[in-house]
């Protein structure tokens, strides 16, 4: 009457997070959470209040707030919203694509601005969210009170008229 199944994988991260006791570990696990889809990993790239008397801010690449109101006051929770809205439309078993380069970091102590150029690539059914968005971003880092590093402000700029990862958050929010 009652049959055993096959047991499935447990749903747990296929990566552990590294503290980011460094810029690089920070940027290494922010990269990797999104191309495995975990959105702990994710999450934890980013300031935590109880760590860090500061509060994130995303700001938008122009003309991205008009098209999408939602980006104007961006802050964790929409970070959640947004990564849970992509990992549930991306197509099971492909990762999305995620490659930072040409980075330019300025330090000062416990707190940093590094500049980069991006290109993430996401593959969906849906064709409205399905493609590549590219652009540049600029980080503000900080040290938290666990020596770690965290994502305290986040700017996207927008490369000629190619999608922007505004873009991509303001059609998954």
């Amino acid at each position: 009457m009652f049959l055993t199944r096959t047991p499935e994988p447990p749903d747990s991260p296929s990566i552990s997070i590294i503290p980011a006791t460094t810029p690089d570990i920070l940027f290494r696990n922010f990269k990797l959470s999104i191309e495995e889809k975990i959105l702990e990993n994710y999450l934890s790239c980013f300031v935590d209040q109880s760590f860090l008397n500061k509060k994130y801010f995303f700001i938008s690449s122009a003309g991205s707030a008009s098209q999408f109101p939602v980006l104007v006051a961006w802050g964790i929770e929409a970070e959640r919203q947004y990564f849970i809205s992509m990992k549930s439309r991306s197509l099971p078993g492909r990762t999305i694509i995620l490659t930072l380069y040409n980075q330019v970091n300025t330090p000062h102590g416990d707190s940093a601005i590094y500049q980069l150029d991006y290109s993430i690539s996401i593959a969906s059914k849906d064709q409205n969210i399905n493609g590549e968005y590219k652009g540049s971003a600029q980080f503000k880092i900080y040290r938290d009170s666990r020596q770690q590093w965290v994502i305290v402000q986040w700017d996207d700029i927008r490369k000629n008229d190619v999608r922007s990862w505004s873009d991509l958050k303001g059609r998954l929010y």
